[in-house]
């Protein structure tokens, strides 16, 4: 058993200097402290991290279904029912708690990744004899055909089980809102009063008994209260003239019924447009499409109408608005959870946190993850298929040369960008414009529906809200059902998160070639994942709505749910201030990206900082250089000799010209 444990610890040192070697394989077998670290030290501790947060978070999802499961069971799937302000704020909260559960199992998964694309001593030194080479300090999707077979299931079980954290987890909670639908009276002062309510419609008589459920407000307070695109709070309406018109109610006077989810024409337009009958009295049709509230005023909100008599049309008349009636309404929003997408994300939480654990117990090898790993292994055991090629480099789009022989120094000028494979830079920057001409392109189409309202109009919709216009309408395409609006509006999350991924590969790319060439200028310590001597301590190599789901359910008088029309809308809506920002934001990002890429650099050492043969070649130190790697080193020509390399020792700058080993 004991030998066992030596030869696990003897991984860890694996390529360390004979001396220090050998002083591990004297000592006495593993205690708990040594037991310890070797599996909380080292390259370790990060899987060791990632592990635990993932089981932090399937505990918290699994507590999270204990307490709110049978409540929500109860009430029909409801987690909170009441007033609209506090089912947003719970809501709130909600999602940012998932949305940081989401963001620790996402990074603790690509960093597990990243380790299990990470390239073994064995496995270099096998792909370098058949002349081929790995990346090294960047998640790799090249390595994958290279690595054992195991570590490429691990890493495929990884990627797939986050699939269900973008499309599904934030929709595990909703907000699910209310809309009042609504009936819109018009009175003059004389017309409330009792005695004159007997030759009206059944409609407008019954208003005698539910009169006292009305407040009445100014017209002010009247105008910001059906403002609005989904009242709630407010139901029935009657808007009360500032004159004593005689043509409004008798016998043949009928409401306005607003329909909150109509959108051809939309439901506003009553504010400009009461497209109604009122005994001989029809308040006058402009074909003005939008009706723009906001330029309402209190002191001039006016309804015209056209009065018909027997004797022909009398003129238009404008009556101006005095006052209303406002029916006063119970609120009916929830906070609902989707105890089905609770329990498949769990799922999915499990296969992740068994993949992480198992890599951290069982991930034998020590792989090599950062660009001071691989020198440090190479320093220690040189690499014989890449003697005597001590130039070795490799430019994106050139192949990379393995004839051995001397090699003249012609250092050129070259951007950042060339540390990246053109395939992958191509890639990458058109996928970015692509999807920012699309989110443009789109946006465009709904400010065109919206009448191209202004920034201050768009801004007082706010980051989120639910807007009967903003609602997208996928019957057209014969798509429904809320688990289809799930996926589709977590779709653009899925697409930014795999952008991100791509850009921060990019960056990672460009760094670590800035990182290479660095080691041309001076003499500095290594960065790796298990620091000796004069080594540093590596850092992590990995950096992590304006599309939404939406239901809206249609309730009238309170406790009666309307029949008539659809009771309630399952769909996605957007929030254009939202797409403004992220279109802005992501265009921001890519040009910091190219702009960096076109950062230029002169070399000081042989280009390819995460090509394994490169590095390789670079790390053949003179036989007296003993613990090279475990000092500061940097790449140069041995004093007195034409040979290039890593070392600890002296070093000049190589010559412009002069021809290496």
């Amino acid at each position: 058993m004991g030998e066992y444990e030596l030869a696990s610890l003897e991984e860890e040192s694996l390529y360390r200097p004979p001396s220090i070697a050998s002083k591990a394989s004297s000592q006495r077998p593993l205690t708990a402290t040594r037991e310890k670290k070797r599996y909380f030290g080292g390259w370790r501790s990060g899987l060791a991290i990632s592990t635990s947060a993932a089981a932090f978070v399937t505990l918290a999802n699994i507590i999270f279904l204990g307490v709110v499961g049978a409540r929500v069971n109860r009430n029909g799937g409801a987690l909170w029912t009441g007033d609209c302000k506090t089912a947003k704020e719970y809501s709130l909260w909600l999602h940012l708690a998932i949305n940081a559960l989401a963001t620790v199992l996402l990074g603790a998964g690509n960093y597990t990744q990243q380790v299990l694309t990470g390239p073994t001593r064995q496995e270099i030194d096998q792909a370098h004899d058949k002349r081929q080479w790995l990346d090294i300090g960047v998640s790799s999707i090249h390595n994958l055909t290279k690595i054992s077979i195991k570590r490429v299931a691990a890493w495929t079980i990884l990627a797939f089980s986050s699939l269900p954290i973008h499309l599904l987890y934030n929709s595990v909670v909703a907000f699910e809102t209310s809309a009042n639908y609504f009936s819109v009276y018009t009175a003059t002062p004389n017309d409330l009063k009792e005695q004159t309510l007997a030759n009206v419609t059944k409609s407008y008589k019954n208003l005698k008994s539910s009169l006292s459920q009305f407040d009445k407000l100014p017209v002010d307070e009247c105008l910001s209260a059906y403002r609005r695109n989904l009242l709630s709070k407010r139901g029935d309406v009657i808007l009360v003239m500032d004159t004593d018109f005689p043509y409004l109610w008798n016998n043949d006077s009928l409401p306005v019924e607003i329909n909150p989810l109509q959108t051809q024409p939309p439901s506003k337009n009553w504010m400009c447009n009461l497209n109604s009958v009122s005994g001989r009295a029809v308040s006058h049709q402009s074909w003005d499409w939008e009706c723009d509230t906001a330029a309402i005023k209190a002191d001039n909100w006016t309804i015209e109408f056209d009065i018909q008599l027997d004797s022909g049309l009398k003129p238009r008349q404008a009556v101006k608005v005095d006052h209303c009636y406002s029916k006063h309404t119970l609120e009916h929003c929830k906070v609902v959870v989707n105890l089905p997408l609770l329990g498949v994300v769990i799922a999915c939480n499990f296969v992740k946190l068994i993949g992480l654990a198992l890599t951290w117990l069982y991930l034998e090898k020590r792989p090599l993850l950062t660009l001071g790993d691989a020198v440090d292994s190479f320093l220690t055991n040189p690499d014989s298929a890449t003697d005597k090629r001590h130039l070795m480099s490799k430019v994106s789009g050139k192949r990379l040369s393995w004839e051995p022989g001397p090699r003249a120094w012609f250092p050129q000028k070259r951007r950042w960008a060339t540390a990246v494979s053109w395939r992958r830079y191509g890639i990458t920057v058109l996928l970015c414009i692509v999807t920012i001409i699309t989110a443009a392109i789109l946006l465009s189409m709904g400010l065109n529906t919206l009448g191209h309202p202004s920034m201050t109009a768009l801004w007082d919709r706010g980051f989120g809200q639910v807007n009967v216009d903003s609602l997208i309408d996928f019957s057209v395409y014969n798509i429904n059902g809320a688990t289809k609006m799930v996926v589709i509006s977590n779709l653009p999350q899925l697409i930014l998160s795999l952008l991100y991924t791509a850009i921060n590969g990019m960056w990672t790319t460009m760094l670590v070639g800035a990182e290479w060439n660095s080691y041309g200028m001076k003499h500095k310590g290594l960065r790796t994942t298990y620091p000796v001597g004069k080594q540093r301590k590596t850092y992590w190599l990995s950096l992590p709505l304006s599309i939404f789901f939406v239901k809206v359910v249609l309730w009238r008088n309170d406790k009666l749910l309307v029949d008539s029309y659809a009771s309630d809308t399952t769909t996605c809506g957007y929030s254009p201030i939202a797409i403004i920002f992220s279109i802005i934001l992501g265009s921001l990002i890519l040009l910091a990206t190219i702009g960096g890429s076109m950062r230029t650099m002169t070399p000081v050492i042989p280009t390819g900082a995460t090509c394994s043969a490169v590095i390789s070649s670079a790390c053949h130190a003179p036989e007296d250089d003993e613990d090279a790697a475990a000092g500061y080193v940097r790449w140069g020509v041995v004093p007195g000799t034409d040979h290039c390399s890593m070392t600890s020792l002296a070093a000049e700058d190589p010559v412009i010209g002069k021809w290496y080993q």
